[in-house]
C-alpha cells in the first residue's frame, strides 16, 4: 500500500455535498475513569474526515471529553439508564464503533447487544466490547456486519488458544476464525492483518514502535469507523484505514522519533496527508 493506491480508493468529496453525504457515525465508548478511549475514537473518526460525528457517552466523563473535542454530537446518559438509544438513532448512521472503554459501564451487554441487533450497519467492536462478545458467542448471529478490533491478548480470549499458538500460525487461525465467525477481522500489532469474511488475509506494512501505546487503538476503531462510513466496500476500508494509522505514524516518526507521540497529533498529521492528495 502506498498513497497512490490509498487515493485510488478513498472518495472525493463533491463540492456539493453536505454533511450527511461524508460519514456519519456514532460511538458508544468511554466510561468513568476511561475518557480517553472516547476522545481518541472522535479524533480517529474526524482524522479520516467523518463529516458527522456522535457521542453516546456517560454524563460522568461528558464535560471532559467535550471541552477536548467540541465537533462532535454528544448524547451523554446517566450510567443507570439501560435504554440509552432511541428508535430513530440509526436512521442516517452509516456506520457505528463500540467498545472502546466502556469497562465499567453497567448495563454494557445489554448495550452492545442492542446495537448489534438493530444497527444494520457496519458495527466495529473494540476492547471491552470483544470481551463481551467473547463471553456471549450467540451475539455473533445477530448480525454479519462485524468487524473486530483485537490485539493478540484480545484474540486469545476470543478464539480460546494461547498467544504462543496464534503466533505459531497467526495467517490460518485468523482466516479461519473470521470465516467461522462472519466477521471481518482486524487482528492488531506488527504486520497487522485485515482478514475478510471469507478468510482472504491482507497483511499490512505500515506503523512502528510509536503505535504500542495506551489509546493508539482507540483512534484506529475511531478510524475504521470513519472509513467503513464512507466506503462501499468495508473490507477494503479497514485496509486502507489500518494503512493511513501506521502511515500517520510513519511519517511523524520519520521526523519526530519514537520515543514521544502524542496520539491527539493524528487530524493535523491526517490534513497534511490530504492536502498532498
Amino acid at each position: 500500500m502506498d498513497q497512490k493506491s490509498f487515493f485510488s480508493h478513498y472518495p472525493e468529496r463533491k463540492k456539493d455535498s453536505n454533511k450527511y453525504d461524508n460519514g456519519v457515525v456514532a460511538f458508544l465508548s468511554g466510561s468513568y475513569g476511561m475518557a480517553g478511549a472516547a476522545y481518541y475514537n472522535l479524533i480517529g473518526a474526524r482524522s479520516v474526515g467523518a463529516s458527522y460525528v456522535h457521542s453516546y457517552l456517560p454524563d460522568s466523563i461528558y464535560p471532559i471529553v467535550a471541552t477536548n473535542e467540541m465537533s462532535a454530537v454528544y448524547h451523554p446518559y446517566n450510567d443507570s439508564k439501560t435504554d440509552i438509544f432511541p428508535q430513530t438513532a440509526f436512521n442516517k448512521l452509516k456506520a457505528i464503533g463500540v467498545g472502546s472503554g466502556i469497562n465499567n459501564l453497567p448495563h454494557q451487554k445489554k448495550y452492545l447487544e442492542y446495537i448489534i441487533n438493530f444497527a444494520d450497519i457496519p458495527t466495529i467492536v473494540d476492547a471491552q466490547g470483544l470481551k463481551i462478545l467473547s463471553e456471549n458467542d450467540e451475539l455473533f448471529s445477530y448480525s454479519d456486519k462485524l468487524i473486530l478490533t483485537p490485539h493478540l491478548g484480545e484474540f486469545s480470549i476470543l478464539s480460546g488458544l494461547s498467544t504462543d499458538q496464534i503466533m505459531k500460525d497467526r495467517v490460518n487461525i485468523a482466516s479461519k476464525y473470521a470465516k467461522e465467525k462472519g466477521v471481518i477481522l482486524v487482528l492488531k500489532g506488527p504486520e497487522t492483518l485485515v482478514v475478510s469474511k471469507e478468510g482472504e488475509v491482507h497483511v499490512n506494512d505500515s506503523g512502528n514502535e510509536v503505535l504500542a501505546r495506551a489509546g493508539s487503538g482507540d483512534v484506529l476503531c475511531g478510524m475504521l469507523t470513519g472509513m467503513c462510513a464512507l466506503y462501499e466496500d468495508p473490507y477494503q476500508a479497514c485496509i486502507d484505514g489500518v494503512w493511513l494509522h501506521g502511515h500517520l505514524a510513519d511519517v511523524y516518526a520519520a521526523g519526530k522519533g519514537t520515543e514521544i507521540f502524542d496520539l491527539s497529533l493524528y487530524p493535523t498529521l491526517a490534513a497534511d496527508f490530504f492536502g498532498r492528495r
